[in-house]
């Protein structure tokens, strides 16, 4: 079934939520060798503002899901992407650190709260069948997000605190003209509302469900298997894409004594590499595919670690494992987490659900990340083989996951193309 071209401009408009998370993540990382040399701040207090980050996404996280859950997707939507403007505007003229610290905090909130729910405006507004490929179009957004970050970090390399304000001028800019466009758009309110109801048409089988609390829910095994497999996934894949995500150019310049222009020139290369995988993987996602390429992506991501705790003192050998890690996260990580907390969670509950997950998530990142740069400095190799341990223990959840799925018959059109496949 393909994408009808209203269901492709919703997915442009709220994919850029997406774009806007990861570029606020990959901005601060960049910012962060620039900030530590203007403004004098030492390893703990650039830990401490990567933890200020995860920190206010995981409190939006919890919020943002029960608030859209309550209010409406749309209106909690809208209010999130203004408030990433407001917050990135403060910290692209912050020159001092209270001030950056409330901006990367205000920005962060709003950030965690629009993850939660755009993905509920995307998935009531798609049917079964295109749920993969819907969800995998966000991605590429995290992906250009990530990869336009760092190209701006890339050519204003040069320019102090200017580049700073190029960074997080920019996601203000793109906020503001995405609010602007959900707000006072007349058009995209009938799309939105208009693919709602084609959607409760096509399905209308599925009646509304009343409204359930949170504990009440997860006291059920059929709501508390998946939310604790997803949560595990999602957290020890975080664990190593938020540590390079947000340390890469730190680690470069700091520990293996690379300039600036190397560190974002190394980030741009792999980025480009995933955008590359995530183009190839859209055509894939709705396909008996999907889960052999997860397989790929977890042996992939389990070698580039190996390999570089084996050569940790080796700075040309992380470079190269860390553009293969790159690429390998869209196979086995943020997508699958998205499509599956969409599948497995029902209507009723499935922001609240992914929010409170995914908020779980990010304060244990967030507590990770204020020791990471102190700990880069101390043993690079005891970091790089703590991400061996994460590897391991997030492959092992997406292989559960998919058998839960196969055990529960849930319904997976690429699972059921394959036992199609099978009988024939």
């Amino acid at each position: 079934m393909t994408l009808s071209r209203d269901s492709k401009l919703l997915i442009f408009i709220a994919g850029v939520a997406s774009y806007l998370d990861a570029a606020l993540l990959v901005s601060l990382g960049v910012a962060l060798p620039i900030w530590a040399k203007y403004l004098g701040l030492n390893s703990w207090t650039i830990g401490f503002l990567s933890t200020m980050l995860t920190v206010a996404v995981a409190i939006g996280s919890f919020a943002g899901g029960w608030l859209s859950d309550k209010f409406g997707r749309v209106t909690v939507f809208n209010v999130d992407i203004f408030f990433v403007f407001v917050g990135s505007a403060i910290v692209a003229f912050a020159g001092n650190l209270p001030l950056l610290v409330v901006g990367v905090f205000i920005a962060g909130l709003a950030s965690g709260a629009d993850l939660p729910t755009s993905l509920a405006v995307v998935s009531e507004r798609m049917n079964k069948q295109t749920y993969g490929r819907a969800i995998s179009a966000t991605q590429i957004f995290w992906t250009v997000g990530i990869l336009l970050s760092q190209f701006i970090g890339f050519i204003t390399a040069n320019s102090g605190m200017g580049s700073i304000m190029a960074l997080f001028g920019w996601i203000a800019l793109v906020a503001l003209l995405n609010w602007s466009v959900r707000v006072f758009s007349g058009k995209f309110k009938d799309i939105e509302a208009n693919l709602a109801s084609s959607v409760q048409s096509d399905e209308g089988d599925e009646a509304p469900e009343k409204k359930v609390k949170l504990g009440t829910f997860l006291k059920t095994s059929g709501a508390l298997v998946p939310f604790i497999l997803l949560t595990v996934f999602y957290l020890f894949w975080n664990l190593p894409a938020n540590t390079w995500g947000s340390f890469v150019n730190y680690f470069l310049v700091t520990v293996d004594g690379r300039s600036q222009m190397f560190s974002t020139g190394a980030a741009l290369v792999a980025n480009l590499f995933c955008l590359l995988i995530n183009v190839i993987y859209l055509k894939i996602s709705d396909s008996k595919y999907r889960y052999p390429a997860m397989y790929v992506g977890i042996a992939v991501a389990l070698v580039s670690f190996v390999v570089a705790g084996l050569f940790s003192s080796q700075w040309q050998v992380f470079t190269v494992v860390y553009i293969f890690y790159s690429g390998s996260t869209v196979l086995c990580g943020e997508a699958l987490y998205k499509i599956w907390s969409q599948t497995l969670y029902p209507v009723n509950m499935r922001a609240t659900m992914t929010g409170f997950s995914y908020g779980l998530v990010r304060v244990v990142t967030a507590i990770f990340a204020l020791a990471t740069p102190t700990l880069m400095g101390v043993s690079a190799s005891l970091l790089l083989w703590i991400m061996v341990g994460c590897t391991v223990v997030f492959g092992f959840s997406a292989i559960t996951v998919v058998r839960y799925i196969k055990r529960h018959h849930i319904t997976d059109a690429t699972l059921e193309a394959n036992q199609k496949q099978v009988t024939e």
